[in-house]
């Protein structure tokens, strides 16, 4: 299995989503064409057995026949590998996998279970009790997940495959994969609030801090601690790690299908960015329209811009873009109050504010400043990637107090750019 073959299954979702009404649609529709990208052939009961029966023992002695929509054998096929239970679309399916709980509770070899509503896959195994099926996938995916790396995705539902399958490398692979998710969850947790994590605090300071730890005193370490983790996580990302991360947006965004937008074909709305909607009053002929392409750059300086308003207390929804072909425009609230111009594609990467040369030097350490010329802007800072941004974080907040004090800019002549999310254009100022 390739990426490729993952979504040629997520367009034929996207396709058919609208006319799986029922379990056994999403069965025909979705499930068993993701049975043959493992490698197996529904068609071959020896493989693949549909409505596959087995007569469970219950305490009092009576056997209770149970079936599943589908049973994976081995190339024998007298030893079962997977079983499969289908939902309906929609369905909330971590509170329907006790099936798969009794098979696995009573068919020795088999370790592994699936349930999915033909769009969400959830992967369940015993990996902490031989037979007993632990409360939580350790492993999930999603049809609709614009955000998911489909190159990995493959790569770990190749071990299921037909020709790759060994139960033994399954478990340990399903238990790191279970350890990494957990490890990932608690790093995050104490990254967003490091203050609360008393033991983290004492680990991150032992060789630092070598006076008494009062309450008041860990109180001081926390707050430190939560300064320090910006400029680490800057230092950590360096240009291996931003290109690495470039190519697998790329790769997203060449993966995703174009929304449809209720408002109508005029305005895209975007979950991580908000561009403002265009003058109704002017023209909109293509002739007119000035070339713009939005990069994955811009957006992730749109979105550290956003970020930065809203630790000073601004709302997301305030905070706008506007690309065009020379700059690429942050504003507040309305397109004409911008207070951020990003300069991404010249020899050397530039951030334009409203704060004059001498305050943004002295809010800008370290930084390059310079002048801006004066149709665009007050001064200009010279940075190397997006996540420098992080460290002018008082040189933004500085511009767009000044901004909301300027004058507004008339508007000019408008521009067509293209939300990256959307293939829809989108008509706005310059």
């Amino acid at each position: 299995m390739d990426a490729n073959q993952l979504l040629d299954l997520v367009k034929r979702y996207q396709d058919n989503k609208s006319f799986i009404s029922n379990e056994e649609t999403a069965k025909i529709a979705l499930v068993v064409p993701f049975i043959r990208l493992l490698g197996y052939d529904p068609g071959t009961p020896r493989e693949v057995r549909l409505e596959y029966a087995a007569d469970f023992i219950q305490g009092d002695g009576k056997k209770l026949p149970d079936r599943m929509d589908f049973a994976i054998f081995d190339q024998t096929g007298t030893k079962p590998l997977i079983v499969i239970e289908t939902k309906p679309l929609g369905t909330d399916l971590k509170s329907r996998a006790q099936q798969l709980a009794r098979y696995l509770s009573q068919l020795p070899e088999l370790h592994f279970g699936i349930i999915t509503d033909g769009c969400h896959y959830l992967f369940f195994g015993d990996l902490e009790n031989p037979n007993v099926m632990d409360p939580e996938p350790f492993f999930t995916f999603s049809l609709e997940d614009t955000k998911a790396d489909w190159v990995k995705v493959a790569k770990f539902l190749s071990k299921f495959s037909r020709e790759s399958f060994n139960a033994t490398t399954l478990i340990t692979d399903a238990e790191n994969s279970r350890y990494r998710q957990g490890m990932i969850d608690k790093l995050s947790a104490v990254l967003k609030a490091p203050a609360e994590h008393e033991l983290f605090i004492r680990w991150l300071t032992e060789d630092i801090y070598k006076g008494k730890r009062t309450t008041a005193v860990m109180e001081r370490l926390g707050e430190v601690a939560k300064e320090a983790i910006e400029p680490t996580l800057l230092r950590v990302m360096g240009d291996d790690f931003l290109n690495k991360l470039k190519e697998r947006i790329q790769r997203l965004n060449e993966s995703a299908t174009p929304p449809t937008s209720p408002d109508g074909p005029n305005v895209v709305k975007a979950d991580s960015a908000k561009p403002f909607e265009g003058d109704a009053r002017a023209p909109v002929e293509e002739k007119n329209r000035a070339a713009v392409e939005t990069t994955e750059e811009e957006l992730a300086f749109f979105n550290v811009i956003r970020d930065i308003c809203v630790k000073n207390g601004h709302t997301a929804e305030d905070i706008l873009f506007r690309d065009t072909s020379n700059y690429f425009n942050v504003s507040f609230k309305r397109p004409t109050k911008w207070f951020a111009r990003f300069f991404g594609n010249g020899r050397r990467k530039s951030i334009v504010t409203w704060v004059p040369v001498e305050e943004a030097k002295a809010l800008t350490a370290d930084f390059e400043v310079e002048m801006a010329p004066p149709a665009l802007g007050t001064s200009r800072v010279y940075i190397e990637n997006v996540p420098q941004v992080w460290a002018l974080k008082k040189l933004v907040a500085r511009s767009l107090e000044l901004a909301l004090t300027i004058k507004e800019e008339a508007p000019t002549e408008p521009v067509t750019r293209e939300d990256p999310k959307s293939a829809l254009k989108v008509v706005s100022g310059p």
